[in-house]
């Protein structure tokens, strides 16, 4: 398949991928800016080599005109820091043509109008760039250089002008609604390919990525389901699956805002500390163990901690981390280790919990925290 669609993009006509690369940036990631000047240049370049056809007679003079005003704007559109203003800031584009196409039409007695079909590429390029209803607002400002452009109001243009308004707005709002709905679907996309769909916590794709990031001082926690397996065998996969449901919202429940998680696989869970002491570490399992025994007192889960440091790759860092888990399970599980052994200070939690009513209330709110206000750990 892809040897086809190499062949298929070689053999295209040339016209056709000289417009894919000049309008590649543009469709990649949807930028007003680029798609504003490349229709600036577009539209000076259309003028100017239909010119000679229209007005035998002038035409030098005014596309030497046509000529500087799109260099100058198209060059001043460079030097404005587009990134930093808002979106809506690139509707001065569409704007800038039309008043140059009425004042086109205007000093050349009525030629600008036969310019016509720029006005529909314009609305093409709201619907690609902006909102939905940007075509609408600036829908005026059209009309108002479309009648200049033809010298002006006409019975003719006036009955030809609703059918030019009604496709300038199906083309620029059909083709805002679509984009936006292609947004939105791809930021879905985006979510279910770093999301764990049961737990709601990253993914191990995503966690790559996050370990990529992590910096000498950040801890790294590996926790496992003690018998989960055996949970599985006896109360069957659909308990299994909301047990790792629950632990994945008790584990948003704890962290802090800085603090992330995945599910590193099967009932494995991985937690990236940043800035993060292992006796801070220590002090976070403790909270987690005693919100996930008022859910779950019956199932009890071991964990692992390692601290990322200089000269020593992440990787490294995860194997210690995997190598403590497996630790603190052969000591007896329901436990915590580290990569200096058993973690000193915690009290396990033991089968039948006390009630703990102010931590219930601090689990079922899936935003809650319960650290200092400054992120440290309590």
């Amino acid at each position: 398949m892809r040897l086809q669609h190499s062949r298929r993009s070689t053999d295209a006509p040339l016209l056709h991928r000289f417009v894919l690369q000049a309008t590649g940036p543009m469709a990649r990631s949807w930028d007003p800016a680029a798609g504003g000047q490349l229709m600036l240049a577009s539209s000076g370049l259309v003028v100017v080599l239909t010119l000679p056809l229209l007005d035998p007679a002038g035409w030098r003079l005014t596309s030497l005109l046509v000529l500087l005003v799109t260099g100058a704007a198209w060059a001043s559109a460079h030097l404005v820091p587009w990134q930093r203003l808002p979106r809506a800031c690139t509707l001065a584009f569409p704007i800038f043509a039309w008043v140059a196409l009425a004042v086109l039409g205007y000093t050349t007695h009525v030629i600008g109008g036969n310019y016509g079909g720029l006005y529909s590429l314009w609305f093409a390029y709201l619907g690609l760039t902006q909102s939905p209803g940007a075509s609408i607002k600036l829908m005026p400002v059209a009309i108002a250089a479309y009648l200049i452009s033809w010298g002006g109001p006409s019975w003719s243009l006036i009955a030809r002008l609703p059918i030019a308004v009604a496709v300038w707005l199906i083309l620029g709002e059909l083709l805002a609604a679509l984009i936006q709905r292609q947004r939105s679907l791809a930021d879905e996309l985006r979510v279910l390919a770093h999301v764990d769909p049961l737990t709601k916590l990253g993914n191990r794709r995503d966690l790559d990525l996050r370990l990529a990031d992590a910096a000498p001082g950040d801890t790294l926690v590996l926790c496992d389901l003690d018998h989960f397996k055996q949970l599985n065998d006896t109360l069957g996969h659909a308990a299994g699956d909301a047990v790792l449901t629950d632990f994945g919202l008790v584990i948003r429940a704890t962290l802090r805002k800085l603090d992330y998680a995945a599910r590193y696989g099967g009932e494995e869970f991985a937690l990236l500390l940043p800035g993060t002491s292992t006796a801070q570490a220590a002090t976070l399992l403790g909270r987690l163990r005693r919100r996930w025994a008022i859910l779950h007192p019956e199932i009890t889960f071991s964990a692992g901690v390692a601290t990322c440091r200089d000269n020593h790759p992440v990787t490294g860092t995860l194997v210690e981390a995997d190598r403590a888990m497996y630790a603190a399970k052969a000591t007896g599980r329901n436990r915590d280790h580290s990569t200096a052994g058993p973690l000193s200070g915690l009290s396990l939690v033991p089968a039948e919990v006390a009630d703990e009513w102010s931590d219930r209330s601090a689990v079922g709110a899936s935003g809650s925290t319960a650290v200092a206000a400054d992120g440290s750990w309590a």
